[in-house]
Order: structure tokens, then sequence, then C-alpha cells
């Protein structure tokens, strides 16, 4: 995302979502308390972040924040004093870690190396291991302090809360009284990735604004003005984002990583079929040499081409999300992919993920992981 106030048209595909808030703004009705929901990676936190920037702009221009007022430039900078974001956390009390403001740093980078918000992105710079982040009662009394002050510099101070369905059961029944008659001038602003995971007493408290996935066309023009991807290569790889920001950004920030994992999956099963086992072992070694996120990557791309393989048997091609050169291999290819064998691929597969993102030895993973290929490919269907 470029520096800058976001604005509404920094969205792709979610022109009715924008037109309902700014709608909100420009009539003076906005609720006391919003819910923004939809699938992962569809752009709800930027069009909260539009919304904000829209709702404070000083001098507003044909249904955008101008981008230069006072207020834009704080909100470029996410520093405007009112807005207070609340995320989830691992509390830690020997580091002092016990409210979102306590991590305030990493969610200002995470703000700015990932506007998709891409969930796993923040485990990793929280560093949070096997632990769930959550959001904790020390944070539902923070918010409830927050609120009660007015606002500072403006007429309406926002409370952001991403992942409300995190929100631990005690930090949820705190907040129950303060959502429903916050007091004047505050905007609760709740930001889902799953709706029917928000506490029912939390989520009829708010209004619903639901953002939809994009459409390849979306995500093509995306790709293209995000990362500079020509129109043909944009559209190859839209269909394979499945209407997510966040997967069109990785795959546009790796875009000729593709290539490479088409290879690397081609010559994989190719020699799994053929029970080449010292050409498995050193293609494994080869491809351990990527580090562990590109191989997490990679096995993503196998998985995605293990889904997509099974489903060209099925020979409806709307449902296929493949390239003309993944289709070239899939069309003899495809039937070695079938109901006998599938599900063990596919656990197989993120199995390997799952040890990987681990930091087993990424030598032994790939190439047990290679081996158990064997057997699985070599599989006949099941009559």
């Amino acid at each position: 995302m470029q520096e800058g106030t976001i604005r509404f048209s920094d969205i792709p595909g979610q022109s009715a979502a924008a037109e309902l808030l700014r709608g909100a703004v420009d009539g003076r009705r906005i609720p006391h308390a919003l819910l923004l929901s939809g699938p992962q990676g569809i752009g709800k936190m930027m069009m909260a972040r539009a919304f904000m920037a829209y709702a404070h702009c000083l001098s507003p221009r044909n249904g955008e924040a101008c981008g230069e007022c006072r207020n834009c430039r704080l909100h470029a900078a996410n520093a405007h004093p009112d807005v207070h974001f609340s995320y989830p956390i691992v509390k830690n009390k020997a580091r002092n870690v016990l409210v979102s403001e306590d991590v305030k740093d990493i969610w200002l980078q995470m703000l700015r190396e990932a506007p998709d918000m891409k969930p796993e992105h923040w485990l990793e710079l929280i560093e949070a291991g096997n632990s769930q982040p959550q959001i904790h009662v020390e944070e539902a009394e923070e918010l409830i302090r927050v609120a009660s002050f007015p606002p500072y510099s403006s007429e309406l101070k926002f409370l952001v809360i991403w992942l409300p369905e995190r929100l631990h059961l005690s930090a949820a029944n705190k907040l129950l009284k303060i959502i429903e008659e916050p007091g004047q001038g505050i905007c609760f602003l709740l930001v889902s990735n799953n709706e029917l995971e928000v506490l029912p007493t939390i989520f009829s408290r708010t209004q619903r604004v639901r953002l939809s996935p994009l459409s390849s066309q979306d995500i093509s023009g995306y790709l293209q003005r995000r990362w500079g991807l020509d129109a043909l290569a944009a559209e190859r790889l839209a269909p394979l984002a499945d209407g997510s920001l966040s997967k069109a950004a990785e795959l546009g920030s790796h875009s000729g990583e593709n290539d490479e994992f088409r290879g690397i999956f081609q010559t994989m099963m190719r020699d799994a079929y053929a029970m080449k086992v010292g050409d498995l072992k050193q293609l494994s070694e080869k491809t351990a040499q990527f580090g562990r996120e590109k191989i997490v990557r990679f096995l993503t791309y196998v998985s995605g081409m293990i889904r997509e393989n099974f489903i060209y048997n099925l020979q409806v091609p709307q449902l296929n999300r493949m390239t003309q050169d993944d289709e070239t291999f899939s069309r003899r290819f495809a039937p070695f992919i079938h109901a006998g064998n599938v599900e063990t691929l596919f656990e197989n597969t993120d199995r390997a993920r799952r040890d990987i993102e681990r930091n087993c030895n990424a030598k032994i993973v790939l190439f047990d992981y290679f081996l158990q290929t064997i057997g699985q490919i070599r599989k006949k269907p099941q009559q």
C-alpha cells in the first residue's frame, strides 16, 4: 500500500461497502457500534481506516478524504489521537505485555507492512509460537477507560477492535454495556474475519457491513497497480488469489516463484511415480535450501495443485484456478489425483508444512514427504 491516507478508492472491489460508510458520514448517521466482516484478506481493515479518515477529514472531496488536512496527515501516520486500536496479544507478565498498547510499535509495523492484515503475519511479528493470541479482560478495562474520555481533536472517537472473535469471554462480558451505550462521540468499530465466531451478545449490539471476496477482474487490476505486473501475468495469477488481497499480495510479491514451484512440483511427481528415490533425495536437498518461509510457500503451492488436479478430473472448468502452464501439465497428470489418494496427499502436505513452520530439519521433512508421495501417486483409482 502506498504511503499516505487510505481512501475508499484504494480498496478494490468494495464499492458497495464504501458507499454505505460514506453515506453514514455524509448523513451524520454513524452508529455507536459497527461490525465490518467478511473473509480474511479482502480489505476490511483498509476499509475501516478509509472510513475513519473520511469521517475525520476537514476538507473531504468527491466522497474521499482530502489527504492533506491535519487529520488526514495524522491518519497517514497512524497517529490520530481519536483512534484507538485493540487487537489479540499473547499476554506475558514477565515482559509487561498485558494490553494492546504494550505492543503498539509492533502493531504499527503490521499496519505498514501488511495492510491486508494477514493473521499469520501478526503471529510472526508478536512471536506467538504455539500460543493463541486473545483480547483479554485487561484490554476490556482499558477500552472502558479510553471510552470514558470524550473525543480529543474531532467530533468522533473510534475504538477499533481487530478480530473481535478473539475476545475472551470475560473481556466480552465487560464490554457489553459500553458497546451498547458508549456515550456521545464514541464509535466502536469491529473488524472480523468470521462473524459467526463473534459472541452473539457482542454481535447483536452492532450494525453490520459485510464485505465480499473480490472478483478476478478486481484482483487483476490490483496486481497491475500494486505490483506492476503486466495485464497478461495479472490475469493468469488473479484466479489463484481466490478473491483475497492477502493472497494477491503474496502472489504479486513472489510472482516469479510460481514458475520455480511448478518445476519442482512436476519433477517431484514424475520422480515419485518412477520411484527415483535418489533423484527425490537430491530434489529435497535443493528445495530445503529455500529457507523456512519459502518452503512453506512451496508446500502451500503443492496443496493448491493437488486440489486443482483433483477438481480438473470433474471437468468443470469454472471451478479450477490454474494458469495455462499448470493446465498443460494437468491434462495428463490429473488422473493420478483421485478419491483414493487425495485426502492422504493433502494430509501429508499439511503435516510437512506444519513441521517446517516449527523449524524441523527441512532436509529430513522434505525427503520423508517426497518418499510418502511415491506410495500415494502410484495408487490406483477406486473402482
